[in-house]
This record gives structure tokens, sequence and C-alpha cells, in this order.
């Protein structure tokens, strides 16, 4: 993984009443990188809200003044997609863990002590507990 990314594009279309911060760790942010350069492509003067990780996921909130939001979330819904199966830590392949409520997405060997593998389908259904 490339630790100097360059996320001055990103941070540039940052909303003024928002924080200019990308809330995930830098596995992520050669995804979040092309994630705007794809979004740039549909609509050039979009805005962000936010970007973090949630829950162990990618969550890109964005405006577009445009009418092509639908196109655009497709996009995004398709990246939070990617990040599911790919390491927060090291951009490599990452798998959905959890211990004690706290859910991160990474590499097993990465993993401190006491983290679990979580089986998302269970959890979109609700059937998983922490």
């Amino acid at each position: 993984m490339d630790s100097k990314i360059d996320l001055s594009a990103v941070l540039s279309r940052f909303e003024e009443n928002w924080s200019r911060r990308i809330d995930c760790s830098p596995g992520w942010h050669s995804l979040i990188v092309k994630l705007d350069e794809e979004l740039s492509q549909i609509d050039p003067d979009y805005t962000i809200q936010q970007v973090k990780e949630k829950f162990g996921g990618l969550r890109y909130y964005f405006n577009t003044k445009t009418d092509r939001f639908k196109e655009m979330d497709s996009v995004v819904r398709r990246y939070e997609q990617i990040a599911w199966e790919t390491c927060e830590v090291t951009g490599e392949h990452g798998v959905l863990m959890v211990r004690n409520g706290w859910y991160r997405t990474i590499s097993p060997d990465l993993a401190p002590p006491g983290f679990e593998v979580v089986d998302r389908e269970k959890l979109l259904d609700g059937e998983a507990s922490s």
C-alpha cells in the first residue's frame, strides 16, 4: 500500500460547514481517491459532507446539484461494497471482524487479539450478535 496517497482533491470537495477529514485508516485511501475520480466524471462540482469508517464499512456522504444523484449513489455503493473486502489498514484483502461491538474490516493476520470474523450475511439479516 502506498502511504503517500494524495487526498487533496477529495479534501477540497468538503462543504464549508463540514470538517475536512477522512476518518478511516489509510488502507481505504486509494479506494476513496478512485471513487472521487469516478464521481467527478459524472459531476465535476459535487461536494462531500463526510468520509468515514462506521461499523467496519466505508461511508461516503456527498451532494450534487445535478439530476444524477442516483447514478452517483450507485457508484458510492459499489465502492462501499469493495471496502467490505479491503483491509482498512493495508488495502489488501480483508474481512469484517468484531471484538466487543467494535467492527473493523481487516486482514485476520493483522487483527488485534480477541477479534473474530463476522458472517456479514447473518449480520445484515440481523442474526449476528457481538
